[in-house]
């Protein structure tokens, strides 16, 4: 077990719904899990599974039409939701910093990149002018951005997807945060693009010590990185464990179906994809049961009744599965 020192982060029980005309929205449904120093993480899903509006929420960034209902989030022990303004502003950006999904419209197109690069170097550390400059040319270098002298002083327009991308990831390490929370950080990436990314924040975590929150809707992207990942579903959790035991010992129909959906090296070049059958369930007009039981092909009578509890199938190992719950109990 780990020690408790070593946690950087706690999550219990969050739950953060939206309101309009026609009423709430319940996007996130009582999550819970704790990251460790130096730990990566990976959040996966469908589009509006709540991936996102989840992280966001750790750094308080939940818009106005948000609220966050009930939950607490710890950073070093401390609940980020009670943190006054103050506080925040040191955290954001300082402590814990987050890469966002689009490069594209993250930079100002008004400024170069020296100027953003600069802003939150001037707000959280001490460095005097040729300081910061001095750290910024070794934060573009750190993210394999040759001749940086050169590209501090041009604007986001004359460079690419992943160049920008870069650029976002330097920004975000400028203060040596604790954790990083990259959402989607290559969507909006071709695959070689997507790789590189991917292999860079491998490399800094190792590099810097730092813990990371991975979200992405592709289970693909997070399996050379992550130590653990959270599956989520309709708001909630519905399975968690190492990256070992999610692809290789899933036990929750919906991880199978992600899995499945995604293409293969060593795959026949005529074999068809296979798609999770249905849509996502409506968020405004939550039904009882497990959330996925409609799309399910094993759902059985209690599924549509009564929600799934998590269940513990060892100590890094949790589903919220009526099947697998069955099928637990009888072979235990």
């Amino acid at each position: 077990m780990e020690e408790k020192q070593d946690v950087l982060l706690e999550m219990k029980d969050l739950s953060i719904s939206f309101y309009n005309k026609t009423g709430e929205i319940q996007a996130v449904r009582g999550i819970s899990y704790t990251l460790h120093k130096g730990e990566v993480l990976g959040i996966v899903g469908e589009s509006g599974s709540g991936k996102s509006v989840s992280s966001h929420g750790i750094l308080r960034l939940t818009p106005d039409t948000g609220k966050v209902k009930q939950g607490e989030i710890l950073f070093h022990g401390k609940d980020i939701l009670k943190m006054s303004k103050k506080e925040l502003q040191e955290l954001r950006g300082n402590k814990i910093a987050m890469i966002f999904q689009d490069p594209m419209t993250s930079l100002d197109p008004l400024f170069t990149v020296e100027y953003q690069l600069n802003e939150s170097l001037k707000k959280h550390t001490d460095l005097d002018g040729n300081g910061r400059r001095l750290r910024m040319i070794h934060l573009l270098e750190l993210v394999g951005i040759n001749q940086p002298e050169r590209r501090l002083k041009q604007y986001p327009y004359e460079f690419s997807g992943g160049m920008r991308q870069r650029v976002m990831i330097a920004m975000a390490l400028s203060c040596d945060p604790e954790l990083l929370i990259a959402d989607e950080p290559t969507t909006a990436l071709d695959v070689t693009i997507q790789a590189q990314i991917v292999e860079l924040l491998k490399e800094l975590k190792d590099k810097l010590g730092m813990a990371i929150i991975f979200i992405t809707h592709d289970l693909g992207v997070v399996s050379e990185i992550c130590d653990k990942i959270i599956v989520m579903y309709a708001g909630k959790i519905v399975e968690e464990g190492t990256s070992r035991q999610i692809f290789y010992q899933r036990c929750h129909p919906y991880t199978e179906g992600l899995l499945a959906s995604v293409p293969k090296l060593d795959s026949d070049v005529n074999e068809k994809l296979k798609p999770i059958k249905g849509n996502p369930p409506d968020m405004s007009c939550v039904k009882p049961g497990c959330a996925f039981a409609p799309r399910c092909s094993c759902a059985m009578q209690i599924c549509v009744k009564e929600e799934p509890p998590q269940y513990e199938l060892d100590d890094t190992h949790v589903v919220s599965c009526w099947q697998t719950i069955k099928k637990a109990l009888q072979d235990a």
